[in-house]
């Protein structure tokens, strides 16, 4: 036996869904054994995801356990509303901003025991066995579809989606005016599906993660909580280093790294943190000069070093090591530049 999967639930409750997810969990451990037994390479398989959030909350974004920023809780109060009124949300932003996250927040408080059905589309080779897949759960009753990155989706596929959510919204229990509900997230506006646009009651504008600096902390912890298990620390020079920086990926890149220097300590210090949490620059590096800015933020990150003992470390002079600071926006909070 070379493992198990273990996929258990309440037989009144199961679903088509289960048996899907199931039946690919299958197919797919049975390819990559016959892959590896025979040396072949596997077919790559969709990357499209289909999952449900339940009540104990989406990652992150529990307002319950940590309290985020007015901004941010001004957005879930306002797709809380239109969803509990059975209005279509479209929640637009960048990416990894918390689009999908927030919606399933919004929509927690107002029905506990829903299902929340979020479903982000695949390549576009895959499109048809993903949808095949979830379509027929909106058609039950307790259940809130939110449809991610329309933006990405064919016009068929967006048009089959726009009739599908035709047929399937109605009066919830009997009440006029309250329809199925069922949320989507995009760039902008203006980048959904015409098919899918005219269906859309009301547009949520998510912040990214850079124009709520006090949301980064308090996620933080929560990540490093949930990857090691049990609260983990993080020093003054790391809290610097993490609100300061810019957070182009969002809320996916601040998970990534903090999981990353959790790993590393219980009390997460700078010198944990990756060298892109210091540097300002977006430009594409090559090896060798992501190996020198990786190295030079190691240096400097180690505590009570100063720049004239960085550039003894790294070989070079302070004034050539002021330069390559400068030229990969190098930036370590609260660092002592004495000579």
């Amino acid at each position: 036996m070379a493992g198990t999967v273990n996929l258990t639930t309440w037989s009144d409750s199961s679903s088509q869904l289960l048996l899907a997810l199931a039946q690919a969990t299958a197919g797919s451990t049975a390819a990559l054994m016959l892959a590896r037994g025979s040396g072949r390479r596997m077919r790559p398989l969709p990357r499209g995801e289909v999952f449900r959030v339940y009540a104990e909350g989406s990652e992150g974004y529990d307002d319950t356990e940590r309290p985020l920023s007015a901004a941010w809780r001004q957005c879930v109060g306002t797709a809380r509303t239109a969803l509990a009124e059975g209005r279509v949300v479209a929640a637009v932003g960048e990416s990894g901003a918390g689009r999908t996250a927030l919606l399933s927040a919004a929509r927690r408080p107002a029905a506990p025991r829903e299902r929340v059905l979020a479903a982000r589309p695949p390549a576009p080779e895959d499109i048809r066995a993903w949808l095949t897949l979830w379509t027929p759960e909106p058609a039950k009753d307790d259940t809130c579809v939110i449809v991610s990155r329309v933006d990405t989706l064919p016009a068929w596929a967006a048009a089959e989606l726009a009739g599908m959510f035709a047929r399937v919204r109605r009066p919830v229990g009997g009440a006029a005016g309250r329809m199925q509900p069922f949320a989507l997230t995009a760039s902008d506006y203006s980048a959904v599906p015409s098919e899918l646009a005219p269906l859309v009651d009301t547009v949520i504008e998510v912040p990214p993660l850079r124009d709520r600096p006090d949301d980064v902390m308090p996620l933080a912890r929560h990540f490093a909580r949930r990857h090691r298990g049990h609260e983990v620390t993080f020093t003054p020079a790391a809290v610097r280093a993490l609100t300061s920086y810019e957070w182009p990926e969002n809320v996916r890149q601040l998970r990534s790294v903090v999981r990353g220097a959790a790993s590393r300590a219980d009390e997460v210090d700078a010198r944990h943190l990756p060298a892109e949490v210091f540097t300002g620059s977006r430009s594409r590096l090559g090896r060798l000069q992501e190996l020198e800015r990786d190295e030079i933020v190691r240096c400097l990150t180690e505590p009570g070093t100063t720049m004239a003992e960085a550039a003894e470390r790294l070989g070079m002079s302070r004034a050539t090591l002021y330069r390559r600071t400068a030229r990969y926006g190098i930036a370590v909070p609260g660092r002592s530049h004495r000579s």
